[in-house]
């Protein structure tokens, strides 16, 4: 598991909550929710050629996003604001105008909009803030003439998940607005934007929650009841903590969501679906007696693989491959019979479908652009690794 890479000496939490309209949330600034659970901020995410984990950076290097991530956990931003806008250096400042919207500004470029204008018209201009809460929810909420909470939320991070499910976090159909409510993979370890999978409601009105690549069905939950009673495909851990998972319809939505039954230590759970298609469960306890966090998580995959790097993807079968084959990772170079493909793709996962797909294709690399390099029949890979320069290529594994 990747460790939490920060400069802590650059980073200045207000130690507050909550964002109010004139206030700004510079770069090297971050909220802290109430209890100390949840940071708001700008990162980097940084290249662990990992399919599972997304480390990140604190400071000025690289892209930079805003997020949210939980304290206990420094590794995969639970969400982003602007995943396909990110800021080009440590300009960024995040802010909520008297309207309600949230943006964040920078030198020399556009305003980047991580919220529209929550309602139509507020009854005060201005009257409200916007708080991260302990569930890891960013909210933008009405104040009342007294000054406290009227408890109206104008607009919510929760509406508009990224690729973690949190507890509390619905996920279904908006009945409003006949838009689906999803979690949505990466399109690399690298870039928060849209990938090929997405984790949602079964629409067919089956209790049930289903992963799709692209537009096909990759994996379902099978159905499950309202008290988590049911077996899920997922291995979800159960040794220190319950869940109750909810399907329910209001007159907004329909929707799945799961909670954590009260037990006697402090969880932070969390779904993440990662780049290959993988939910990855995290769950990380504290007793009452204890002040140490431990995790426990897992990440299934369905294949027997030797080596425990290699792609876990489900691929069909076709003429030329069985299906128990796979793509290992290896560092080196592969020699001639190389090919780049120009077409702009979904990440990792869509280059190892055109490889699989193409009989004479037995290596690839996925960068992070989203383009891929495939090697042909006739091409042979030289092992090589150094602290300097050594590229990750998948090559297909030989022993079928």
């Amino acid at each position: 598991m990747p460790s939490f890479l920060g400069s802590v000496f650059a980073i200045a939490p207000l130690k507050t909550d909550t964002l109010k309209p004139g206030q700004e949330l510079r770069d090297w600034e971050q909220l802290v929710s109430a209890g100390g659970i949840f940071t708001l901020g700008f990162f980097t995410p940084t290249d662990t050629e990992s399919s599972t984990f997304t480390s990140f950076t604190l400071g000025s290097a690289g892209l930079r996003y805003i997020g949210i991530w939980s304290e206990s956990s420094s590794f995969n931003p639970v969400w982003v604001g602007n995943p396909t806008e990110p800021v080009s250096d440590s300009s960024g400042s995040l802010s909520v105008d008297t309207n309600g919207v949230l943006k964040i500004t920078q030198a020399n470029a556009s305003p980047i909009m991580v919220n529209q204008k929550p309602v139509e018209q507020l009854s005060l201009a201005g009257n409200f803030s916007a708080t991260l809460l302990d569930s890891g929810n960013f909210v933008i909420r009405d104040i009342g003439r007294g000054g406290g909470f009227s408890g109206r939320v104008l607009w919510q991070s929760f509406d508009h998940p990224t690729n973690v499910l949190l507890p509390g976090m619905k996920i279904g159909f908006n009945l409003k607005t006949k838009k689906e409510v999803a979690v949505t993979s990466w399109k690399s370890n690298q870039d928060p934007s849209s990938g090929a999978f997405r984790l949602g409601l079964d629409p067919s009105g089956a209790n049930q929650l289903l992963v799709w690549r692209h537009h096909e069905i990759y994996w379902s939950s099978g159905i499950l009841t309202n008290n988590g009673s049911s077996q899920l495909t997922l291995e979800l851990s159960r040794r220190y903590i319950n869940y109750e998972f909810t399907f329910a319809s209001d007159k907004y939505m329909k929707y799945f969501s799961y909670s954590v039954k009260k037990t006697n230590a402090t969880v932070f759970s969390s779904w993440s679906l990662d780049t290959l298609g993988q939910i990855t469960v995290t769950n990380l306890f504290r007793s009452n007696t204890s002040s140490t966090w431990m995790s426990e998580g897992s990440a299934p995959c369905e294949k027997d693989l030797k080596n425990s790097e290699a792609v876990c993807i489900t691929e069909k079968p076709t003429a030329c491959r069985k299906g128990s084959e796979y793509f290992e990772p290896r560092r080196g170079y592969m020699t001639n019979n190389a090919y780049y493909d120009d077409s702009l793709t979904s990440g990792l996962s869509d280059c190892h479908g055109s490889c699989w797909r193409n009989c004479s294709c037995i290596a690839f690399r996925s960068f992070s652009n989203g383009r891929c390099r495939y090697w042909g029949n006739g091409s042979k890979f030289l092992p090589y690794d150094s602290f300097t320069f050594n590229p990750k290529i998948y090559v297909l594994d030989s022993e079928k």
